[in-house]
């Protein structure tokens, strides 16, 4: 009986194993860590999970954080330049921020609960080798233990050489959730950029920070100060950012309890986007396979590296689902075919992520202005911005710039209705307009 050998729990993993089982095939997951370890350790990042993502989660019937009440359907972004630029809009499709700490290893114990096989226990080159003979194919979902060198960098497809931002991310403390709820991007030119999100935690809702520090500025200064060595300074210095670079933030702090919430809340470091070779030959006709940050590591300014491990799991289960069905081998044939289906799910977020570390051009920042005056492009810039196929299109040229704003300024046949411009009945016509 065929077998899958997954190393590596993390989204691009579980969603992949996952998968795998509705689909009918055996699987194997060697994961670094316990369930219940993961849940008393460190805070793993700050992921917000999309619309497509969430789609997936409801396939899969891993939809746990569910409820309409708790996700995110606001999205204020605002341009700390010469003048400032601020829009706040609804997002047609509402996205999730669930820490990892629940959500990992309620997918863990998902995937044990539907007949998944879940070994605790490190894998490095050497065992890797071992579970190919084990296994009918073998898929990578981590680079510890130096399994990353597996995977040779494919330099035309990587602009980065160096880590592109200093990054600090935490749960905070002292901070009144904004209301409506939604994620605030705080834009500061030569400086970085400050989020603001509501992450679903053990204790309930809570506000979360990302702060992303172009190397070598000030705000980065602030935050590659290690805060372990003097937590309370540290915090008086996270209290001015916000002072200083989010001030929509800021005006919601309790200046006298604010600062990350607990010792174990926070991460700070750094790391260098890269695109690597999708797919290894381990010897004797046998390869292994990358997905998730193994194969493309993004930058989380764009708030897409999960959302893209998901996209990219999904695309290797259908390939593999495929490959069985058919009694076809996994050979270099598949591990090319498949990279490139791979690389297609995947290459609108590396693209997306990539243009946000730059400068934006004139005609993003008239953009931005256009959804500071009007409702109805900030709705349609809110909604898009989460989805990287959607603002990509929107950001191309100035052509399509303009023409996003045009379609999105226009009023829908409802708002018509409801004015009597088409002549309609309203009160048999339409339901009222939401606030």
């Amino acid at each position: 009986m065929a077998s899958i050998g997954i190393v590596g729990a993390g989204t691009a993993g579980l969603h992949l194993g996952l998968k795998l089982l509705s689909q009918g095939i055996s699987v194997s997951i060697y994961a670094e860590q316990e369930p219940d370890a993961l849940r008393a350790g460190r805070l793993m990042n700050t992921v917000t999970h999309h619309a497509p993502t969430r789609t997936r989660e409801r396939e899969m019937w891993v939809d746990f954080w569910g409820a309409p009440e708790l996700a995110m359907n606001r999205c204020a972004i605002h341009v700390h330049g010469p003048q400032l630029i601020s829009l706040w809009g609804r997002v047609a499709e509402p996205s999730l921020c669930v820490d990892y700490r629940l959500y990992q290893p309620r997918l863990a114990e998902a995937f044990v609960e539907r007949g998944g096989h879940l070994e605790v226990r490190p894998v490095d080159a050497k065992e890797l080798e071992a579970l190919s003979r084990r296994h009918t194919l073998v898929v990578v979902a981590t680079g510890r233990h130096g399994l990353n060198a597996l995977f040779p960098r494919v330099p035309e497809l990587s602009p980065h050489t160096k880590p592109p931002r200093v990054l600090f991310a935490a749960i905070l403390k002292g901070l009144r959730m904004p209301e409506p709820l939604g994620m605030h991007a705080n834009l500061v030119p030569g400086q970085g950029e400050v989020f603001e999100s509501q992450m679903i935690t053990r204790q309930g809702r809570v506000p979360s920070t990302l702060i992303e520090a172009i190397p070598g500025t000030e705000l980065a200064a602030l935050i590659s100060r290690k805060r372990d060595d003097d937590p309370a300074a540290f915090d008086v210095g996270l209290l001015d950012i916000m002072r200083r670079h989010a001030p929509a933030t800021y005006e919601r702090i309790d200046p006298t309890e604010f600062g990350v919430r607990g010792p174990l809340d926070f991460l700070q470091g750094g790391f260098t986007p890269t695109v690597r070779r999708a797919w290894a030959e381990l010897g004797e006709g046998r390869y292994v396979m990358a997905v998730g940050d193994t194969h493309v590591t993004n930058d989380p300014i764009a708030g897409q590296g999960a959302n893209a491990a998901s996209a990219s799991a999904f695309t290797l289960a259908v390939a593999i689902h495929d490959t069985l069905l058919s009694e076809r081998p996994f050979d270099e044939t598949f591990c090319r075919d498949t990279e490139a289906r791979m690389w297609t799910a995947v290459a609108p977020a590396t693209t997306w992520t990539n243009a946000l570390l730059e400068p934006p051009p004139p005609h993003v920042i008239d953009l931005l202005v256009a959804g500071s005056r009007d409702s109805r492009v900030a709705d349609a810039i809110a909604t898009a911005f989460m989805i990287p196929e959607r603002i990509l299109g929107a950001c191309a040229s100035p052509e399509a710039t303009a023409e996003f704003v045009m379609n999105a300024g226009r009023p829908s046949a409802e708002v018509l209705a409801a004015t009597g411009a088409l002549g309609w009945d309203t009160g048999t016509r339409i339901r009222p307009l939401a606030g």
